[in-house]
């Protein structure tokens, strides 16, 4: 079929770029935001940390909840003064459906940092965000394999850290997110580790994927958005959020040839 078939039809009606005029029959080219939804996800995004403030270890529970919740309104505030917010369409989603998850996560990574560093044995001066997110600009929301943090342990070596959250008891690891590891200790020898929370379990797994690449791409299956994943088995959840913070080399979950064999079972 001629690959141009069409293209004076679409310039009659008024497009030459073939992804405009799909959003355009499709209407999802028009971002209406929910304001009221949104100020409302506000409010549900406090009562759920507020709950998780008091469920977890209290060597891990933040001492003021109400400093903390404080953020939400802040970076709200920015980003609607800085017109993100009507922006926000991953995938054609609605602006109050991204707002919302990505705000979750921002906060995930926001009340577990100084758990993560201590698990780590760092200071959380030492753990950085990786671009230094700006929530003023668009950019930021864009999603990408790169790491959320970058901790820098003696000698000055840096070890890349993902902190990602599963809501509803299904966990997995995106492909993408293990090959940009490879990428990263291939090019500069860099550790990544993927710190992944369940909140319907109430537990955490801590994965090393420097090497899971290694992992046979059978394993994998897609996921949401037809993107391939790996399933975060069962075992690998070794912190219980409502224990004491445990040592790291008694949860992490390396590659080994057993875990490559185990996955496909």
């Amino acid at each position: 079929m001629d690959k141009n078939r069409g293209k004076s039809f679409r310039t009659a009606l008024g497009f030459s770029n073939q992804e405009k005029l799909r959003k355009f029959f499709k209407f999802t080219d028009i971002n209406i935001v929910n304001w009221e939804k949104i100020e409302a996800s506000n409010n549900r995004l406090a009562e759920i940390f507020e709950k998780i403030n008091a469920a977890v270890s209290e060597d891990i529970r933040l001492s003021d909840i109400n400093s903390f919740l404080k953020k939400i309104n802040s970076a709200y505030q920015i980003m609607r003064n800085n017109h993100i917010i009507e922006r926000l369409n991953n995938q054609g989603r609605e602006p109050d459906d991204v707002y919302y998850n990505w705000m979750r996560g921002y906060l995930v990574c926001e009340f577990f940092l100084p758990a993560i560093a201590k698990l780590f044995d760092a200071d959380s001066e030492q753990i950085s965000l990786i671009g230094e997110d700006d929530l003023t600009k668009i950019e930021t929301f864009s999603r990408t394999a790169t790491a959320d943090f970058e901790l820098i342990k003696e000698k000055n070596e840096p070890v890349r850290l993902e902190v990602q959250a599963g809501y509803t008891g299904t966990n997995d690891i995106k492909l993408s997110k293990i090959l940009e590891a490879k990428n990263q200790y291939d090019s500069k020898k860099i550790e990544s580790y993927i710190i992944h929370f369940d909140f319907f379990k109430g537990c955490v797994a801590v994965i090393n994927v420097t090497n899971f690449s290694k992992i046979p791409l059978g394993a994998y299956h897609k996921a949401f958005e037809n993107t391939d994943v790996l399933k975060i088995k069962d075992d690998w959840f070794k912190w219980n959020l409502m224990e004491k913070l445990p040592c790291l080399s008694d949860i992490v979950v390396s590659y080994s040839p057993e875990l490559s064999a185990s996955v496909l079972q």
